[in-house]
């Protein structure tokens, strides 16, 4: 069978960042130095165990590097994802061969998840297509103490509209999704100066792209300093931040930020650092000529223990309060994490901080206290979510592919519990995002197009049960709901998604796992449809 590209793309950054990533793989390797396992004298021969219980080259020292492949066998009554007189079945043959890579210590630190998918439907062939997925964050010590460079990138395939239908996978109801392609680098100077002050000089460039006509191409070019001495005057301190920003959109102005913060710094306790921010910004989101407007605000830093952070910041900006508040709270059963925001951003932005909940990150923070090497706890976190067939996010992502910006208030809770033979792991979000920059931003497509303002409330729950050793079963529940506030009276106002998943994860040998999983889905909106899949997998980590 032929394997078709999804879809042609114009050349743009996006090859240089699949060569830095691949040089990032390349210099994990050479930083960490590398000794043989079989020389029982080496550092770090037969420590830390990675996922399948092999170990790794170079564990003990913080790097682990597991290739798997996963095929899967998807059977739908709902292809598409269409009305049910338009409803086609089909069954689908998915090979994913992928790659995990993470450092944790050494001049390279990062992780880096790669999968191609291979997709091949029995019905109609024309649909056959191979695609990448890949999420990438890693931090490069270019010059000893002082000179650094950041690296993050992502490929995803994104929900274009909140109103069209939600698939549950990758493979369904394509006509919905696109394949959104962001990178970030950012170089950066770090100075000390004195018992505790600090220095950084930052410049970053960012470029987000997309699969569809309804998001142009976008780059980001921000230069950034931060200056202070959290402790200048024994139990107080002060800092200075500013940044100028310009954000470029093909075929629109170009949309520019500048900024000035001071704040005062006062740590009444070991465990509390108190902020009083005064500053200046301007910019010209909202109107073509560039306006100026004060910032003042309140933030505070409270650690109550290792185990539980909050973190709180008040500003009054040019768009009204700008808010962030965070908590964070872990114990040897569960992990609590509560977080509110408003604030302008783009869809870069936006990508880095969707209402999806990572089930990765929830269950390393649980197991902090029962695996403290990170090393060891990575490994032991994708076993445990490859043995119960725990989803890799819980929740639905609720970002918006625009081009210009918008007023991003959200809040999500994300709660996971860990028990001898059960594992419950939840997510909740409600969002509201209105338009900042004119309408000729949004000709483009998208949901903007249509409306200034989208609301969505989504939840997930999944829970898996240990039944044995080599098995274990796992239900899941996912519900949203979207509104819109559209002009046009014949757009769909509302859409509602109800999505229920349950399955059995069978292990097969040390190094495969075998899950057989059933899928109903039902949606109204600007479609009202409904789907019910069988999915089966195979899948060996290497």
């Amino acid at each position: 069978m032929r394997v078709r590209r999804q879809s042609e793309h114009k050349p743009f950054l996006f090859p240089c960042c699949l060569t830095t990533l691949a040089l990032f793989i390349s210099g994990i390797a050479s930083a960490q130095q590398l000794p043989s396992l079989s020389d029982p004298a080496a550092p770090g021969s037969g420590g830390g165990v990675a996922q399948g219980g092999a170990a790794q080259p170079g564990a003990a020292r913080g790097l682990t590097i597991v290739p798997s492949l996963r095929v899967t066998e998807t059977v739908t009554d709902n292809v598409l994802l269409a009305k049910s007189s338009e409803a086609r079945s089909d069954y689908i043959t998915q090979i994913t061969p992928s790659l995990s890579v993470a450092s944790k210590s050494g001049a390279v630190q990062g992780n880096l998840q790669a999968m191609f998918n291979g997709a091949f439907y029995g019905e109609d062939q024309s649909r056959n297509r191979g695609f990448l997925t890949m999420r990438g964050a890693g931090r490069v010590e270019a010059w000893k103490q002082h000179g650094f460079i950041d690296l993050n990138a992502s490929v995803s395939r994104e929900t274009i509209s909140a109103f069209g239908p939600r698939p549950g996978d990758s493979v369904t109801g394509t006509g919905n999704l696109s394949e959104v392609r962001n990178f970030v680098v950012a170089p950066y100077w770090v100075q000390r100066f004195g018992v505790n002050g600090n220095a950084e000089l930052r410049y970053l460039f960012s470029e987000t792209d997309s699969s569809t006509g309804a998001f142009k191409q976008s780059t980001r070019n921000v230069v950034s300093f931060n200056i202070g001495d959290p402790a200048a005057f024994g139990n107080l301190g002060w800092s200075v931040v500013g940044s100028d920003s310009v954000m470029s959109t093909s075929g629109r102005r170009d949309l520019k930020q500048q900024s000035v913060r001071f704040a005062g710094l006062a740590r009444p306790g070991a465990s509390l650092q108190l902020r009083l921010i005064g500053g200046v910004e301007s910019n010209n989101i909202r109107t073509v000529d560039t306006q100026q407007s004060s910032i003042y605000g309140l933030g505070a830093d409270w650690t109550l223990s290792q185990a539980t952070k909050v973190t709180a910041l008040w500003e009054e900006r040019y768009f009204g309060p700008g808010v962030l508040i965070s908590a964070d709270h872990r114990s040897p059963l569960y992990a609590l994490n509560l977080r509110y925001s408003r604030d302008v951003m783009s869809t870069s932005q936006a990508l880095a901080a969707i209402s999806e909940v990572d089930t990765y990150e929830l269950l390393m923070s649980l197991a902090k206290n029962s695996h403290p090497d990170a090393v060891e706890r990575d490994a032991f976190v994708r076993q445990y979510i490859a043995d119960r067939g725990l989803p890799e996010n819980i929740g639905i992502s609720q970002s918006v592919l625009s081009n210009g910006l918008f007023l991003d208030k959200r809040f999500r809770v994300g709660l996971s519990l860990l028990g001898a033979r059960n594992t419950l792991v939840f997510s909740a979000s409600h969002s509201e995002r209105d338009r900042q920059t004119e309408q000729s931003f949004s000709v483009f497509g998208g949901d903007f197009q249509n409306s200034n303002r989208i609301r969505e409330v989504s939840g997930s729950v999944t829970l898996s049960h240990t039944i044995n050793p080599r098995l274990s079963a796992n239900i899941g529940l996912t519900l949203s709901n979207s509104h819109r506030d559209a002009g046009d009276a014949t757009l769909a106002q509302t859409s509602r998604m109800r999505r229920v998943n349950a399955g059995v994860v069978s292990k097969l040998s040390q190094r495969a796992n075998g899950t057989l999983s059933f899928r109903s889905l039902k949606g109204d909106g600007a479609t009202n449809y409904s789907e019910n899949a069988a999915i089966a997998t195979v899948a060996i980590t290497f």
